[in-house]
């Protein structure tokens, strides 16, 4: 019962900025799942509101990530718009294993420099766990925006990481938008396996 007072009272504390990011959020997946370009547009939106959100916090790679998430979401209304231009509709590509597990090797990596550094200079509230989010998310990220079908299998795995994160630093809402994502990024997955041309 501890608990659900807690998250209760976390949800009526959530401010109208991370809310606004979260209700965003939504919208992002749901247009992304629909492989829809304004999803770029409203993922943008909800990465900038989320730089704040994610300082107040005191998560600061979460929070130097939605500054790539801005970048990336320009980057991916371009490039989605490429192909709509070009008449070809979005083409969903794969991915080896071997090419999986060398991003898995990059993510680690990048957590195992960043983790460190985070601990010993600054008062960053969960640096292991900031970082691992971060670097596995950046992945997820690029292959979103290549159209990289198993970028929602990546999701479902950092989505479900990152609700837990959230949640233990205060971020209620946050934190069930990102046990949305995970649920939804299976729709996802399903979606663009079934509603798509593989190349």
């Amino acid at each position: 019962m501890d608990t659900i007072d807690v998250l209760f009272r976390q949800l009526a504390a959530t401010g109208p900025l991370e809310l606004a990011a979260v209700l965003l959020g939504f919208a992002y997946i749901a247009l992304a799942i629909r492989q829809r370009r304004l999803c770029w547009l409203a993922g943008g939106l909800s990465t900038a509101l989320y730089i704040l959100v994610f300082l107040d916090a005191r998560l600061y790679l979460q929070s130097a990530l939605q500054v790539l998430y801005v970048v990336l979401a320009a980057y991916g209304w371009w490039e989605w718009g490429r192909d709509a231009t070009a008449g070809s509709g979005i083409v969903v590509r794969r991915w080896s294993l071997l090419l999986h597990a060398a991003v898995i090797g990059l993510v680690a990596g990048g957590t195992a420099l960043t983790a460190p550094m985070l601990q010993a200079w600054t008062n960053a509230a969960a640096p292991w766990a900031d970082a691992a989010g971060t670097w596995a998310s950046v992945a997820a990220t690029w292959m979103m925006v290549r159209k990289v079908a198993a970028n929602w299998i990546w999701w479902i795995a950092v989505d479900a990481g990152l609700a837990w994160l959230y949640a233990s630093q205060g971020l209620a809402f946050t934190a069930v938008l990102y046990l949305a994502f995970a649920l939804l990024a299976v729709a996802g997955w399903w979606a663009w396996r079934s509603g798509s041309r593989l190349a």
